[in-house]
């Protein structure tokens, strides 16, 4: 059975322990310099100057976290003057919850660029993919970027296929992938 390919970004699943996710998140701040929209599933960086971004595949290695729900302001993630506003847009101000814990596991789905992964490949290292979301459905579209699996340092920990029916090994397979390069889990600093 071929998977169909339906990128979401990364939902968090649950924790490493076994324990289910708790919606946990964290709030932080997106300043207007941000040049990317901003898509509930995206995979974020911590700036230096103490803001969130959503990664672009050029904005280096280490991940804060995925974001879960964006808002123009910390009360609320809720738009009053855009109900139907389910992402951030591009250089904008507001703020996004981030589901931050080094220990959650998330599903991701793999593109179809070089070898499909296999069940071997479970414990291997892999790298992030970052499409542009739609703002149509507020969809994000981060993917496994199965083009860079290694046994060396990456990005995402593959940990095995997720187990449900309609999911198979091949093109568009979704994974359950944990942060290995995580901006708390780092010995270097921001």
């Amino acid at each position: 059975m071929a998977n169909t390919d339906r990128p979401s970004g990364a939902k968090p699943i649950r924790y490493m322990g076994g324990a289910p996710y708790n919606g946990a998140a964290n709030v932080y701040s997106v300043d207007a310099s941000n040049a990317t929209a901003i898509f509930p599933g995206d995979y974020m960086i911590r700036e230096a100057d103490g803001n969130v971004a959503p990664y672009t595949g050029s904005s280096g290695g280490d991940l804060l976290g995925v974001c879960v729900a964006v808002g123009t302001n910390a009360q609320t993630y809720v738009d009053p003057d855009n109900l139907s506003r389910r992402y951030l847009p591009a250089s904008t101000a507001g703020t996004v919850l981030i589901a931050d814990d080094p220990d959650i596991v998330f599903e991701c789905q793999e593109d179809d660029g070089g070898t499909a992964l296999v069940a071997g490949d479970a414990g291997a290292n892999c790298d992030v993919l970052a499409g542009s979301g739609s703002t149509t459905t507020g969809t994000s579209a981060h993917e496994i970027d199965r083009s860079t699996v290694t046994t060396s340092t990456a990005q995402l920990r593959l940990l095995r296929l997720v187990p449900r029916e309609n999911n198979a090994h091949g093109d568009y397979a979704k994974w359950e992938v944990l942060i290995n390069e995580h901006v708390y889990k780092s010995t270097s600093g921001v």
